[in-house]
């Protein structure tokens, strides 16, 4: 990559169509109010005016709960009636940008995480950051330990701030590298059930210690990805963790505060939409590496004086689904959070974002006969549907 003297004009099209992050009213900013942070401004809203009161603040993070989930799944429900305000997700609309914001305190930007499919040169692969692996290698990958301590280059936020620090993941990630590293100094109290996991909300938020607690559901999230977002057990699921929120916010003594949110939301790719860049050789070849990123931005590290060439190319070839936009005009504005950038943001981010228009998907596998995913529900654009979260709180 060079420095770029001029930044592109964003397409109106492109404006027409996308949510812009804005890391003024985001995930972001609600982590600077949670950790104390001053990466971004903190999130300034009246309910939560007096969280430094509080005794025990509790972080509940649905992944996958955007504000079309609510409205298309639990319409006028009681997350509809406790929330406070609509945040803008980060960019790539994604869990791995957005939990490491939230578990560091940092934008994308500065923590580099930036979608489920990583470059990382200083490991000489592509990887995966929640789960742990590998997805593609110029050359040997080091063992795990080594790939988590190059790969998880900040610190996490959930440590001193005069709070003891409590993590409650689903048991079978809560031991993983990545919980291991940004669940800092807390203590991870894994759970197997809603029911213990809101049982252990109950009773940490009872006890008068002064406390941090982040908690996390994945399976909304992971439901959608292959049912697609209205199923039938989409709305079952969302009914019965509202069930529980509501119980749960009824218990609450006065000195604590419950912050609901999500990550990101989803949009549904209709499966003929789901494209392979596979099967547009003359585009891969012009790639050094597979695709990295999401499937609804993906990140493209073009062979060496091949940039126009592939530009060109791919604006002829499927410029209908997505814009081509280089990635160093992406960081220029904004949209994986401000300065100061992390030493490897560039690297990562490549040469060029597919940002996806409409409902498209575009995914790169990196053996041909590898069986190919159906995704029908899926996020990390910047569709409204995928950008936008609630802000619920309650006490």
């Amino acid at each position: 990559m060079h420095e770029s003297t001029t930044v592109s004009p964003l397409p109106d099209s492109l404006l027409a169509q996308c949510q812009l992050p804005a890391y003024q009213h985001s995930l972001a900013n609600l982590a600077a109010r949670l950790h104390g942070n001053a990466s971004c401004p903190p999130l300034a809203h009246p309910a939560l005016g007096d969280l430094e009161d509080c005794s025990t603040v509790i972080l509940l993070l649905i992944d996958g709960m955007g504000c079309a989930q609510l409205n298309a799944l639990v319409p006028g429900g009681w997350l509809q009636q406790q929330q406070c305000a609509t945040l803008s997700s980060v960019f790539p609309s994604t869990t791995t940008a957005a939990i490491t914001t939230l578990m560091t305190g940092l934008p994308p930007s500065q923590h580099s995480l930036l979608a489920w499919h990583v470059w990382a040169p200083e490991a000489g692969c592509i990887a995966t950051p929640l789960p742990l692996r590998s997805h593609w290698a110029s050359g040997e990958v080091p063992d795990s330990d080594t790939l988590a301590a190059r790969l998880y280059s900040q610190p996490s936020a959930l440590q001193g701030q005069g709070r003891q620090q409590y993590v409650l993941q689903p048991q079978y990630i809560a031991d993983s590298h990545y919980s291991r590293h940004h669940g800092g100094q807390a203590q991870h109290l894994p759970w197997r059930s809603y029911d213990e996991l809101f049982a252990s909300l109950g009773t940490l938020a009872a006890t008068p210690q002064r406390k941090f607690v982040y908690a996390y559901i994945p399976d909304l999230d992971s439901l959608m990805h292959g049912k697609g977002t209205t199923h039938p057990k989409a709305q079952a699921l969302l009914a019965r963790l509202q069930q529980h929120c509501a119980e749960l916010a009824a218990t609450l003594p006065a000195s604590c505060k419950l912050v609901i949110t999500a990550d990101h939301g989803q949009i549904d790719i209709p499966p003929e939409r789901l494209l392979f860049l596979n099967d547009y050789p003359t585009l891969a070849t012009l790639l050094r590496q597979p695709l990295s990123g999401e499937p609804r931005a993906a990140i493209c590290h073009v062979k060496p004086g091949v940039a126009q060439a592939f530009r060109t190319a791919f604006e002829h070839t499927l410029g209908h689904i997505a814009w081509c936009l280089p990635a160093e005009d992406v960081i220029a504005y904004g949209w994986f959070g401000p300065p100061p950038h992390h030493p490897l943001l560039a690297e990562r981010a490549g040469d060029f974002v597919l940002l996806m228009k409409d409902n498209w998907g575009l995914l790169h596998m990196v053996n041909n006969d590898e069986k190919r995913p159906p995704l029908l529900g899926n996020h990390g654009g910047l569709s409204a549907a995928e950008m936008q979260v609630p802000l619920i709180v309650c006490g």
